[in-house]
């Protein structure tokens, strides 16, 4: 009977661990959809720091070999010396849940965001800190040919965008223009970068992201499509709680004298 008592007892043991392995790739599938990653600097959010959310992706934040990089990133840093004030970053994937988090007080400012009016109508605004637009990106084949030749031809199709997006506006606009519904598919778990990745693959036909964001990950997936335009080139903003005027003033007063140093320059070239 002992080698059956054995068995029987390896037998719960591989359950158990089997069940472990669940529990913790479950666990790992949940952070990927859309969890806030830790700070990226150190230290307790009281007194006068500023909690900046910052949306990850390859022009705002990203990692790359264990070096942290991204316009955003690299100037909310030179911001937080030319505040004299603690700056604490806390990237984050779900532009959806970065919002609320903005909303309910967890973030001070929020960085950064196309500016256009249902944005305006819910928080304040910086004043531009760069220049992008929104493009539709898909596959082209072997051959260099796409299933959409410009935004106009979108009508009846399905376009994916983040939850949230500006974009939604944007494409709503469009549907009117050319009198042609346009569909969306808004999810809270898409960041601009994941877009990319999905297209790239294959995963999905079409999305709309930022023009920056789009040539950033061209590199990766060498047959993404982006030249097709669905904006104008828009301001992009930081963003503020509707109450906190003081902030986003002086992160104006910082904004107007570091855009015109070399340095502010310098990042525009580089990204």
């Amino acid at each position: 009977m002992t080698p059956l008592r054995q068995k029987y007892g390896q037998t719960v043991i591989y359950i158990l661990l089997l069940g472990a392995v669940i529990i913790i790739m479950a666990g790992t599938r949940r952070c990927d959809r859309g969890m806030t990653l830790p700070a990226i600097t150190q230290g307790d959010s009281r007194g006068d720091t500023i909690d900046v959310g910052i949306v990850y992706g390859p022009m705002s934040y990203y990692i790359y070999n264990d070096t942290l990089g991204g316009l955003n990133l690299d100037m909310l840093n030179a911001m937080k010396n030319g505040l004299g004030r603690p700056v604490r970053l806390w990237p984050v994937v779900s532009l959806h849940d970065a919002l609320r988090r903005l909303e309910k007080g967890n973030f001070d400012m929020l960085a950064s965001l196309p500016s256009d009016n249902s944005i305006k109508q819910r928080f304040l605004t910086s004043r531009s800190v760069f220049l992008d637009r929104l493009v539709l990106i898909q596959l082209a084949d072997s051959n260099g040919e796409k299933k959409v030749k410009s935004a106009l031809d979108l009508g009846n199709d399905t376009v994916y965008i983040p939850k949230e997006s500006p974009a939604a506006a944007r494409l709503t606009n469009l549907s009117n223009e050319i009198g042609t519904q346009i569909s969306t598919a808004q999810r809270d778990d898409l960041s601009e970068e994941y877009l990319c990745m999905m297209v790239g693959s294959g995963k999905i036909p079409l999305a709309v992201v930022n023009e920056k964001t789009a040539r950033s990950m061209q590199k990766e997936y060498p047959r993404l499509s982006f030249d097709s335009p669905v904006s104008f080139t828009q301001f992009q903003v930081w963003l503020f709680a509707r109450g906190d005027t003081a902030l986003r003033t002086s992160v104006d007063r910082w904004l107007d004298d570091y855009q015109s140093t070399p340095a502010y320059k310098e990042l525009i070239r580089r990204y």
